[in-house]
């Protein structure tokens, strides 16, 4: 399984450019948080934000993919957070550098629970995401004008050099900001209303 990252939103404003093409890192597969176990604030970074995004599901294999035939190759979608150490990301950023030590690193990937049916809601309209740590909820809309790219695109601008495949997941980041990250309090992803995830902070 392959995770790729949308990170045009993780460009602070005067970096961002007009171009909509889609720009992605990988995520290991060590950096899902499973089961619902407590994400543990690492100490290689004095600042943590949680990024909402949106998890798209691959239900199948392909490669260099038309934008009209996307959503064949797409089977579920989730709410999802990553955890990342936003101090770091910046100074990166500043100095050209790759971002992944800020994006990427053990358990820094919450993936609520997959549904086949909030994707079928999400071709007709939107889906609502809500994070909510306590002290600081949340809530973001996708729908295709919310992203720099849709799903079509982005699908078919990973898949024109990357295989695709089965269970492979792509992150939709929605802002380029979040709340900060803090020990004792309790997380809870919804995906339209509906509980996906709940997890402790430590």
């Amino acid at each position: 399984m392959t995770i790729y990252a949308i990170v045009n939103n993780l460009l602070s404003p005067e970096l961002q450019s007009k171009d909509s093409t889609p720009i992605w890192t990988l995520i290991s597969q060590t950096g899902i948080l499973h089961g619902g176990n407590p994400y543990f604030v690492p100490d290689f970074a004095s600042h943590f934000e949680a990024r909402l995004a949106l998890a798209v599901r691959i239900g199948r294999l392909g490669k260099g993919i038309a934008p009209r035939f996307a959503y064949r190759y797409t089977e579920a979608v989730a709410p999802a957070v990553v955890f990342v150490a936003a101090d770091k990301l910046k100074s990166l950023q500043a100095s050209g550098c790759p971002w992944t030590e800020a994006i990427s690193y053990d358990r820094c990937l919450a993936i609520g629970k997959f549904e086949a049916s909030a994707l079928e809601e999400m071709k007709q309209s939107e889906v609502k995401l809500h994070f909510d740590s306590d002290s600081d909820p949340r809530d973001a809309i996708w729908d295709k004008e919310s992203m720099r790219s849709g799903i079509e695109e982005t699908i078919a601008a990973i898949s024109r050099d990357n295989t695709l495949k089965t269970g492979d997941i792509i992150l939709f980041g929605l802002s380029d900001e979040g709340p900060e990250v803090s020990p004792d309090a309790r997380v809870h992803l919804r995906l339209n209303g509906n509980d996906s995830l709940s997890f402790n902070i430590r």
